[in-house]
């Protein structure tokens, strides 16, 4: 079934990438020697950038074949830049020996994006740059620049959602929200491309394009070392809840409500994407061996076997400080289980000695020990978890930050993204006796409402 859906779904782009190109050539239907020359050599510049694709998250790869391919909108808009982009498309595929469906797509939604912008270049009145005349064009270059981005992207995230079964929006979004704004700031760099053809000719521009692609390497390096920064801490979180079935899944939920809570607060986003990595590894302590058989043990624990617990945040910090990418996290992850009233562990610390994040994770922390089922209990319903933090307010939890949180949007937010995370990272079911009454230290609420000791 899923099958037959991306075969219709690329069926329907193939069509209408046919009737986009019919209608650029009933637009330009003639061809000049300089559209030509124009088409031929951006399609060949944008043809290595294909070559230099590297791969990205959902199913895609990143290049940067649209700078060239837009600069020769500005050039020569019409059938022979379409049928020039579709061959270095074709050529492409071919060498990265892509399956034959994933081919037709790529071929059709290439023809397509650059058909669409092209006939919209045209319909607002653009034609070939010309520096020295003064025709610049710029409004419908920006206009058909635009037109490709919305039409490129949103191809690429519907055979994703399509063959995922997924809602084509929030794919929509994580295709095209990381790099927005890097395309529009792209928009110089692709105009100023064009321009320098127009004014120097072939020559200056494949002189032009070294550094581009200088650049663009740089960038692939950044992401590719981001990206295994953070596989590695997926990694990292992984072996820590392979430990520990009934708490499978429990770290994803911690930095998804982290999220949602800077989102409330208005954090800025650097240091939300600090505050979410931090929520991710706040029980990196817990690989120490001694506490894998606490972990596992079935029933209560000793008061010894709870002050062993106890000791996982400031354990967690120290091999957190050990990364050099993520030393400035181990404060956080340290004081993660600090109370606003100086109840916590392991410095006593208070109020506003607690550092923001440490607090949003001990919030975060303590919404996922109540909103996930246990063998020995039930997850508590959003309301219920609602009126436990309130009670805590001032106590366990920064007032200020329960008082914004539990106001009426606010707790719409968390409570959403509570039913969202446990339906994408749900307990794990497992057969081995329930291990204990605590959520191992995980919360001081869910502590005194099953009495462990300490």
């Amino acid at each position: 079934m899923t099958e037959q859906r991306i075969v219709r779904f690329v069926g329907v782009t193939v069509a209408c990438a046919l009737l986009a190109a019919i209608t650029v050539y009933a637009y330009v239907p003639l061809v000049t020697p300089d559209q030509i020359r124009s088409s031929v050599f951006f399609a060949s510049v944008g043809l290595l950038a294909l070559a230099l694709a590297y791969q990205m998250p959902v199913g895609v790869s990143g290049n940067i074949s649209f700078i060239p391919f837009l600069s020769a909108l500005a050039l020569g808009p019409g059938p022979v830049l379409v049928l020039s982009v579709a061959l270095a498309i074709v050529i492409s595929e071919a060498m990265h020996r892509r399956k034959q469906i994933k081919a037709v797509f790529n071929v059709a939604q290439y023809t397509l994006a650059i058909s669409v912008a092209s006939v919209t270049y045209l319909a607002l009145g653009g034609g070939r740059i010309d520096p020295q005349n003064g025709a610049w064009y710029i409004l419908p270059f920006v206009a058909s620049y635009a037109t490709w981005l919305v039409i490129n992207t949103a191809a690429v995230s519907g055979v994703i959602a399509t063959a995922a079964g997924k809602s084509m929006l929030p794919t929509w979004r994580q295709v095209a929200g990381g790099a927005l704004l890097y395309d529009l700031l792209a928009i110089p760099v692709v105009y100023g491309f064009a321009y320098v053809y127009a004014r120097w000719g072939a020559g200056v521009a494949a002189g032009v394009a070294v550094p581009l692609f200088g650049l663009r390497q740089l960038y692939k390096t950044n992401y590719q070392l981001e990206t295994i920064n953070q596989e590695l801490l997926q990694l990292i979180v992984s072996t820590v809840e392979a430990r520990d079935p009934y708490t499978s899944g429990h770290s994803e939920r911690v930095s998804r409500y982290a999220a949602a809570i800077c989102k409330i607060l208005g954090t800025p986003s650097r240091e939300s994407q600090q505050i979410i990595k931090a929520a991710l590894l706040h029980d990196v302590g817990k690989i120490h061996e001694e506490f894998h058989p606490i972990l596992r043990k079935p029933g209560k624990l000793s008061a010894e076997e709870y002050a062993v617990m106890q000791t996982h945040s400031a354990k967690g910090a120290v091999l957190v400080a050990t990364v050099s990418q993520f030393r400035h996290l181990a404060p956080s992850i340290r004081a993660h289980h600090e109370a606003w009233d100086g109840s916590g562990y392991p410095d006593r610390l208070t109020g506003k000695d607690i550092p923001l994040a440490a607090r949003v994770i001990a919030l975060a922390d303590t919404i996922d020990a109540m909103s996930t089922d246990r063998p020995y209990r039930e997850a508590l319903p959003p309301e219920s978890i609602r009126r436990e933090l309130i009670g805590q307010s001032g106590r366990q939890f920064d007032p200020t930050l329960i008082a914004r949180t539990t106001a009426g949007d606010a707790w719409e937010i968390l409570a959403a993204a509570i039913v969202r995370a446990s339906t994408e990272f749900p307990v794990l079911k497992s057969p081995v006796p329930p291990p204990r009454d605590e959520d191992r230290t995980q919360s001081t609420v869910f502590a005194a409402r099953h009495s462990v000791p300490g």
